[in-house]
């Protein structure tokens, strides 16, 4: 299928507020194409280039891409400015230029679907010394053969600005409706394999019976179930009677995969397995096959700094050097699958016995923690005992709730010792003032509103320290969408833990709140601006702040 028509259907639902008729136009889009451009569509018309569980990317700089759209347009920087400006979209202002090129041929082969992935596949292969180079080379290639519209794409592709309205939700109905299949299967099959297309594929070949069959696969990362807060540790008791209570131990979650390899995997779906090969030689002692959920923290006789598990998880040489620096522990909370049988359908008190009968404990693999009971009093008192023994609070979960992976619910809680924070996404950084005044220091951030979009609701300047400014500084120019001045605009990727004083109404924010008083209480590298917080989190700690006064 040719990339113009893909190009037609994102302008179709672009030009409707329409759900039914978007979710139409998708399906009937889909329905058209053969079984190899099929997981295409699904990606791109989500913003996306390649399947989430694949944890690939483009790593296409901004300035790289600027320099590219320049190259190919042949635009002054000042006229590239220009256009920019008057968008404020890459990809519009890349469309704008180039369609003022002339034309030095008058036959130009189309571009079709499966070539442009082909690239993306190739620019995302492109590592190491060089890499800048290559990726440039290729994309300018790429762009030498697009119209403006599908040069449009690529670039809003490439920034991830592909906003037309269509998100994972809607895909999941379109794909649904284009292959006569339930709706919730659909669902769960995305949940379980992080993969729209594949999920689209097996719903046309396979109908309802094949999705049915999904199932989680090992060495195939899936996102974590995840937690809303709880207003105190009474709430777990007052909706399931009977509360598991465990540690909530601040560090990074993990997903370990245990099969012919051993792979263990972030939030991200990054593969951190070289960066914790004590955990990997304890792990190829056991017998089983298994898929593990749990955390893994900085560990020498107590818990040590978040910040420094992040540098050793980051590394990229020097491993053996690091891991001495930072020795780890891991502590397991979850088992999703063992010896080839899934078990996120069971209750989560079953795949705990499991769990126990399954690990072995040693040196830097311990289970989590964990109490069950019906009794306020005794949840009180191991809260109390996580936070002497230096972790950061407790979850709470029900006993008899399933694995929902990917899902926020009130089937898991967590209430921490701390003062709450929020996960926010850096959207701007200025320059400071005196002693850094030559450093972005100063950062704004921003919470998702009701419908996905960025808006900003504070800014701080302190909470890191002058290494990790200076880190972010170059960090932060490399991914600069626009200069205003001692300002800049950059691309929303960086999530931050945000500590606060309280929550203000506001007049200046359009999200109508402020945080008073914010600080940076840490990097959240380990985390993408999917995972970031909502408007709905600031207004529901508004309301428990009120309630405290």
């Amino acid at each position: 299928m040719l990339l113009r028509d893909l190009i037609d259907c994102y302008e179709k639902v672009g030009s409707t507020t329409s759900k039914l008729e978007k979710i139409d136009i998708v399906a009937s889009f889909l329905k058209k194409l053969d079984d190899r451009d099929i997981p295409i569509a699904c990606y791109m018309l989500t913003g996306k280039a390649f399947p989430e569980w694949t944890g690939k990317e483009l790593n296409v700089g901004w300035s790289t891409l600027w320099d590219c759209i320049r190259k190919v347009s042949g635009v002054s920087e000042k006229e590239l400015f220009e256009a920019f400006d008057k968008f404020g979209d890459l990809g519009l202002a890349g469309e704008e230029v180039l369609a003022k090129k002339p034309r030095m041929h008058l036959y130009r082969e189309p571009l079709t679907m499966r070539e442009v992935h082909r690239f993306f596949d190739l620019i995302s292969k492109a590592r190491g010394e060089g890499s800048i180079k290559k990726k440039s080379t290729l994309l300018i290639g790429l762009l030498n053969r697009a119209s403006p519209k599908e040069a449009k794409l690529i670039i809003k592709t490439i920034t991830g600005e592909t906003r037309f309205g269509f998100k994972e939700g809607l895909m999941e109905e379109a794909i649904s409706k284009a292959f006569g299949v339930d709706l919730e299967l659909v669902r769960k099959a995305h949940m379980l394999l992080s993969d729209l297309g594949e999920v689209a594929l097996i719903a046309k070949k396979g109908g309802e019976e094949g999705l049915s069959r999904v199932s989680i696969k090992i060495g195939r990362p899936v996102k974590h179930m995840l937690a809303e807060m709880a207003e105190d540790i009474g709430e777990g008791i007052r909706r399931y009677g009977k509360a598991v209570f465990e540690y909530k131990y601040d560090g990074a979650r993990v997903e370990i995969h245990k099969g012919r390899e051993i792979r263990i995997f972030t939030r991200k779906f990054e593969d951190v397995t070289k960066n914790l090969q004590e955990v990997v030689e304890e792990l190829s002692e056991n017998p089983h096959e298994f898929i593990l959920d749990g955390e893994v923290i900085p560990f020498h006789r107590s818990p040590k700094s978040f910040q420094l598990l992040m540098r050793r998880l980051r590394r990229k040489y020097g491993l053996e050097d690091i891991a001495k620096k930072v020795p780890v522990r891991l502590y397991v909370f979850d088992i999703l699958w063992l010896n080839g049988k899934s078990l996120i359908d069971i209750p989560l008190k079953e795949r705990r016995e499991l769990l126990e009968k399954t690990l072995s404990q040693t040196k830097h693999i311990k289970l989590a923690e964990q109490l069950v009971t019906s009794s306020k009093e005794e949840g009180e008192k191991f809260y109390m005992k996580a936070v002497s023994e230096g972790f950061e609070g407790v979850m709470i979960k029900d006993p008899n709730s399933r694995y929902l992976p990917g899902k926020r619910g009130k089937h898991w809680l967590k209430f921490k010792q701390k003062p709450e924070s929020l996960d926010l996404v850096v959207i701007a950084v200025e320059y400071g003032h005196g002693k850094r005044a030559n450093v972005l220091s100063d950062y704004t951030f921003a919470a998702r509103d009701r419908n996905g979009e960025l808006l900003p609701v504070a800014k701080a300047y302190c909470g890191l320290t002058d290494e990790e400014i200076e880190e972010l500084t170059e960090y932060f120019k490399r991914i600069a969408i626009k200069r205003e001045g001692r300002r800049f605009i950059v691309k929303p990727e960086l999530v931050v833990e945000v500590k606060f004083g309280e929550i203000m109404k506001s007049s200046v924010y359009p999200s109508g709140y402020a945080l008073r008083f914010p600080r940076i209480e840490r990097i959240r590298w380990d985390k993408g601006v999917d995972e970031i917080d909502d408007i709905n989190k600031l207004e529901k700690l508004f309301e428990m702040q009120k309630r405290k006064v």
